[in-house]
């Protein structure tokens, strides 16, 4: 059996994210401080991001 290659985002993780985009910092920031790659922090966001439209 193959072993993953990358490991999920933690609570602690999608915490720290929505602090930081509440304080508008930069996705590339983000990812810089979690160790994680701006495509990860990019997907998770617009994952549960909710349209104000709505």
């Amino acid at each position: 059996m193959k072993t993953k290659k990358y490991k999920r985002l933690t609570f602690k993780e999608r915490v720290i994210i929505q602090t930081l985009m509440e304080e508008n910092k930069p996705k590339a920031f983000i990812a810089k401080k979690l160790k994680r790659s701006r495509s990860t922090i990019t997907r998770e966001i617009n994952k549960w991001v909710i349209d104000s439209d709505r």
